[in-house]
């Protein structure tokens, strides 16, 4: 007699439910918390670095603050005490700055503005220009440490000084016009081949803003100057005839 295949089966065990408890609910929580704290602990910094970051921004403006007209001296030693220092006046000059801010709740920390390239307007590149970073505005130094959130910082970014006094400043270049001011970049340091000065014309900066915790990122400044100088600050401010800055259209964020 031929027997059933289905005599042969056998039934198969259910798995035995875990019953929801109260306590059951309780160790779980307890492991996620463990977990979690453990997953702080390790990863904790990156995690805030990664999702929270500051977000920088740079504005250009020829107005008060961020524009203004300050006397300049040197120290000289003193003609009648070899071992005395005295400061002598060397006229004016009109400062320009940049306001640099953070849009973050996040503080930007070890900002630095980096100017890495100079363009004429027809895309030629000012080859005699060495990039370098400017210069907080007060302070003379190339770091900030702390920027924090909707406070802006101003950046010395140009000067320009009375063209009297080029012999004593000795911000003059040899296709410039005696009567005629120089665009002097206030950059960390001064070389003797001139490479922070530019003669009047119109040209495109590009600078980069970075922080320790959040990327570059670029800006770029356009800058028309005819060379006229004057101390009157309606004339030298003046948007259609005198110092023009604005910030130029382009990819803001580095690739």
């Amino acid at each position: 007699m031929a027997s059933s295949p289905l005599m042969f089966l056998q039934p198969q065990s259910q798995p035995t439910p875990i019953p929801i408890t109260l306590e059951w609910i309780r160790s779980m929580a307890t492991v996620a918390a463990v977990l979690t704290a453990l997953a702080i602990a390790l990863w904790g910094d990156w995690m805030k670095r990664f999702f929270f970051k500051p977000n920088l921004e740079l504005k250009a403006f020829v107005r008060r603050p961020e524009a203004e007209k300050v006397g300049r001296q040197v120290s000289v030693r003193h003609p009648l005490d070899a071992g005395a220092i005295m400061f002598k006046q060397i006229g004016e000059a009109w400062f320009f700055r940049l306001a640099i801010s953070n849009l973050s709740r996040t503080p930007a920390r070890d900002v630095q503005v980096y100017l890495k390239q100079v363009q004429k307007l027809d895309g030629t590149n000012v080859t005699r220009f060495t990039p370098m970073n400017l210069k907080w505005s007060y302070t003379g130094e190339t770091t900030r440490k702390v920027l924090l959130e909707d406070i802006p910082v101003l950046c010395d970014f140009i000067h320009i000084s009375d063209p009297a006094h080029k012999a004593e400043t000795g911000e003059d270049l040899d296709d410039v016009a005696p009567d005629k001011g120089v665009i002097s970049l206030d950059v960390e340091a001064t070389t003797s081949a001139k490479s922070h000065l530019l003669a009047p014309g119109a040209y495109l900066f590009f600078l980069y803003v970075a922080a320790e915790n959040c990327r570059a990122r670029l800006f770029v400044v356009e800058v028309r100057y005819d060379g006229n100088w004057t101390v009157v600050e309606d004339q030298m401010l003046d948007h259609e005839v005198g110092f023009r800055m604005k910030k130029a259209d382009w990819p803001t964020w580095r690739s």
